[in-house]
């Protein structure tokens, strides 16, 4: 039963709850209705007998005190067939002996003083001026009162439960109209959800409402809008991540290659020099001729390759290296949230400046923390620290994570170029990063144990320097 109700949809639900509420509702108001006609019309009955007791005991008093016992006995025999509803009289003198007898007698009875009744026996004493005449007892024939009642209590129910069904129905035809129209934009927020899960942010709704479905719809419209936000945000942040990545290894490549080439110039020219020196044949000293040329070419070539490979010499500007932490969390913020990485920020406040080069030191800043972002992917708890701190002349910068510790035999060889253990890592990102600092006049100092892994960043501070507000 339960399983079955949780797989109704909110329209049955509401119908087969307002069915419910108007059933019992009416069912009640019937049941007490009902009984109350019926103890009303009891009532009335009740109040005719009495009254025709009433008569009947002032004719029965009057023809006793004057002893008129055959006109009392006439007048008994005449009314009993008037009054279909006595069934007998019986009539007593003050000893208790039975006087007469219109029905059933009541033998052995002593009804001095007594006033009793029971709703088909009606006992009265019959008292003229303080003396006591005798007792009448009246027996009524309530069989057919009762079924006279009983049958028009039964029709009023009938009636009333037709009106019942009548507005039970027109009840839950108007809850139906009301289930459609809160339904209905019900099922467009979850189309419309549908169409964000699939990552479709360009929703619209037929209908905005002013009451609290309308607030859920713009609701879910702005988060739309900062879904969609966060999204290109996302895609702008790994496309610079990307970038970075890019241009390091492209960077150590083009060292690397522009090394080899430049050896291979040079064996190659040296030959050729040899060869022009040592021959006087004209089409040799033609060819000789050629190759130098393009070697030449070819030697420019390489200069501008290392041109383009080799760091650039640092803009060193006052730098404020808590602001620039910050402005590098920025960039890795979304993705931080989306990795439900906990990101504790230490920062001591009184900082002096160091002289570095913006941009370069945000490519070291996040180099290590997406570093550190990787390492925490499989961590149950992931947290990563960055510290800053002052110790004598210079500023440590401290990231810190908890994924996997690096074994000891490792720590030495990540700075160096090409060693990696990412399965699609190029190992020039640390060299590069190492390369920058150095070229600041620090340094990168490695620690791993105890399940926490630490890049510290040693930076001097300016000469002379103070706080950057």
């Amino acid at each position: 039963m339960e399983h079955f109700i949780k797989n109704l949809s909110i329209k049955w639900k509401i119908l087969i709850s307002a069915f419910a509420i108007f059933f019992f509702t009416i069912f009640l108001s019937d049941a007490v209705f009902l009984y109350t006609i019926y103890k009303t019309l009891s009532g009335r009955h009740y109040l005719k007998n009495t009254r025709i007791a009433r008569i009947l005991i002032s004719e029965i008093k009057y023809s006793l005190y004057f002893n008129k016992i055959r006109f009392l006995k006439k007048y008994l025999k005449s009314n009993i067939k008037n009054y279909r509803i006595i069934k007998g009289i019986s009539i007593y003198n003050p000893e208790g002996k039975l006087i007469m007898n219109s029905g059933k007698l009541y033998a052995a009875h002593n009804p001095v003083n007594d006033k009793k009744k029971d709703g088909s026996v009606l006992i009265r004493n019959i008292d003229y001026g303080g003396k006591i005449l005798g007792l009448v007892a009246i027996k009524f024939n309530l069989k057919k009162e009762i079924e006279a009642t009983n049958n028009r209590v039964f029709w009023v129910g009938v009636r009333f439960s037709l009106i019942a069904l009548i507005f039970i129905a027109l009840g839950l035809f108007m809850f139906y109209i009301i289930t459609v129209i809160i339904t209905k934009p019900l099922l467009e927020i979850k189309e419309n959800i549908e169409k964000i899960k699939n990552g479709d942010y360009k929703i619209s709704f037929t209908k905005r409402l002013n009451d609290e479905i309308g607030s859920v719809i713009s609701a879910i419209s702005s988060m739309a809008l900062s879904i969609e936000d966060y999204t290109k945000k996302i895609d702008l942040v790994n496309k610079e991540k990307n970038e970075l990545n890019c241009m390091a290894i492209m960077g150590e490549m083009s060292a690397n290659i522009a090394h080899e080439v430049k050896n291979a110039i040079y064996i190659i020219s040296s030959a050729n020099a040899y060869i022009s020196h040592e021959t006087r044949n004209k089409i040799v000293l033609e060819v000789t001729n050629i190759i130098n040329n393009e070697v030449k070419r070819l030697d420019k070539m390489t200069v501008d390759f290392l041109s383009f490979s080799r760091q650039r010499n640092p803009e060193l500007v006052p730098v404020n290296i808590n602001r620039l932490i910050d402005d590098s969390v920025r960039i890795l913020k979304l993705e931080i949230d989306n990795l439900n990485i906990k990101l504790i920020k230490e920062f001591q406040e009184d900082l002096p400046v160091i002289k570095g080069d913006p941009e370069l030191l945000k490519q070291v800043i996040l180099n290590l923390i997406i570093n550190a972002m990787d390492k925490t992917y499989n961590a149950g708890n992931k947290i990563i620290e960055i510290k800053t701190v002052l110790r004598g002349d210079f500023i440590n910068i401290e990231i810190i994570d908890n994924g996997e510790v690096i074994p000891e035999e490792n720590i030495e060889k990540i700075l160096k170029p090409f060693f990696t253990t990412k399965k699609n890592g190029s190992g020039l990102g640390l060299p590069i990063s190492m390369r920058i600092i150095k070229l600041h006049g620090g340094t990168i100092n490695v620690y791993s144990k105890d399940n926490k892994t630490a890049f510290v960043l040693v930076i001097p501070k300016a000469v002379g320097s103070g706080i950057v507000k």
